[in-house]
């Protein structure tokens, strides 16, 4: 089991854990866990598209860069803030 910490903005995180997963879906995102590095993150990503076909966004909590996955397809975003298209 991972422990609940938090990070130095005071936002919870799970320890060793780096990389969010996020599904798209018309209302917005959903969280849909953590994994502790990209490899990880996007096997996750694998199998919850089997599950559930969308676009899923691996954000990396350290750099706060973002990479969309659409469909077995990657595509890095271009910027940290800025909202891939």
């Amino acid at each position: 089991m991972q422990h609940l910490t938090h990070d130095s903005n005071g936002a919870h995180e799970f320890a060793g854990f780096s990389f969010d997963i996020f599904q798209v879906e018309a209302e917005g995102v959903v969280w849909r866990g953590a994994a502790p590095t990209f490899a990880e993150a996007s096997r996750r990503v694998e199998e919850l598209a089997l599950a559930s076909p969308a676009d899923y966004i691996v954000w990396n909590r350290k750099t706060g860069d973002k990479q969309t996955i659409k469909s077995g397809t990657r595509q890095e975003d271009t910027g940290r803030n800025g909202a891939h298209s």
